[in-house]
Order: C-alpha cells, then structure tokens, then sequence
C-alpha cells in the first residue's frame, strides 16, 4: 500500500465512533402474522410492509427517543418495526472484528458497489467488470474499540482497503439512511482509486 493511503486511513480512523447498529430476529408473531414496516415510529403511521415471523438479522440503524420503535433500511427509504416484537440475534462477524460480514456497500457519483462476506469482496464498478479479493487481513483502529475497522483484500485482478465505520450515510439518491460509512482503496488495471460510500447488511443476508 502506498504512503498515501496509509496517511488517508490513519486521518479517517481517527474519527470518533459513533453507536453502531444492532440485530435482531422477529420474535412474539404468530406464524401465521406479519410484523408491520410503518413510515414513522408510531402504530398510527402507514404500514409500508411486513416482516415474516421468523425473519432474522434485522438491522437496526437506532431507535427513536422512546427506544420503543427501531429504524430500519427499506425499500427506497426508512422504515420502522416495533422493538417488542424483536429478540437479539447477532450475525457472523468478520474474524477479529465486530463487523458483520455480508455487508453490502455502495456508492454514487460514480457508482460502484462491493460485497464483503467473512474471508472475500467482490468489487464492480458502472463498467460491468467485477473484481472477486480473498480477505487478507483486519484490524480496529488503535485505541478505538469496537471502530473503525480496516479490512484488506487481494486478489489476481486487483487489491483493495477499506475502511468502515458505523454512522448515518446517504446515498444522495434516495430516502434511505443506512448505518455504516466506507473508505475504499482500491487497486485494479485500470489504476488506483478512491471511492466513499455508504454500507448496510440486507434483510436477506441474516439468514446465515
């Protein structure tokens, strides 16, 4: 890795941390029920979808002032599920870390995106080329428990570093508000980059 890039990780990993996201699995819902998605943290508010009673690795972006309803990544937007009808389910962490691996992180202008599962990433970019790295290591910023975390990857058609670190993200083209930020490095033929963007674990990924 260059001077370069190891002087921009070492400024972002002295970022404070921020509260990261939790998980949990549906809990208390006949199997024959749905739990509700509603558009604000009240049983009043629209109900914009449903949870299937056995739906795991929910993750839980923060909740609101009375800790009664948590917020969540749906759809194009944000949606909010009753924290009573939710039990802890913690999620595969990447080895070393807390980070949870089936991470999906995205970013636009320009767009590319990156999936991290607990030992590779797979890189693509608007090209269509996708660039598969085996993990090659991670570690917690120094004095920082929990975050940042800097993960490596390498592989035969490029390398990459990326930094991830819990915090409210946008996009800047949609409602949504996901839970983690990223710092990419990333190395391919077609030179070096870096890129930033936001990261969250898909409903569908809990399942593991």
């Amino acid at each position: 890795m260059t001077r370069t890039a190891l002087a921009v990780l070492a400024c972002l990993a002295a970022l404070p941390a921020l509260a990261e996201p939790s998980y949990w699995r549906v809990a208390g819902v006949a199997a024959d029920d749905t739990l509700n998605v509603r558009a604000g943290p009240s049983a009043a508010s629209e109900d914009i979808g449903d949870l299937p009673p056995d739906q795991r690795g929910i993750e839980i972006a923060g909740t609101d002032a009375t800790g009664d309803w948590g917020r969540i990544v749906w759809q194009e937007g944000t949606g909010w599920i009753a924290m009573r009808y939710l039990a802890p389910d913690p999620v595969q962490p990447i080895a070393g870390t807390a980070l949870p691996a089936g991470l999906m992180c995205a970013g636009t202008e320009p767009f590319w995106s990156m999936q991290v599962s607990a030992g590779s990433a797979t890189f693509s970019d608007i090209s269509g080329a996708a660039v598969a790295m085996g993990l090659q290591g991670a570690r917690v910023a120094e004095g920082r428990g929990a975050f940042p975390v800097q993960l490596g990857h390498a592989g035969p058609d490029g390398s990459s570093a990326a930094l991830i670190r819990p915090g409210s993200c946008s996009d800047g083209m949609s409602d949504r508000d996901y839970p983690w930020l990223v710092d990419l490095l990333i190395n391919t033929a077609a030179g070096g980059r870096y890129l930033t963007g936001c990261c969250h674990l898909p409903l569908e990924t809990g399942f593991h």
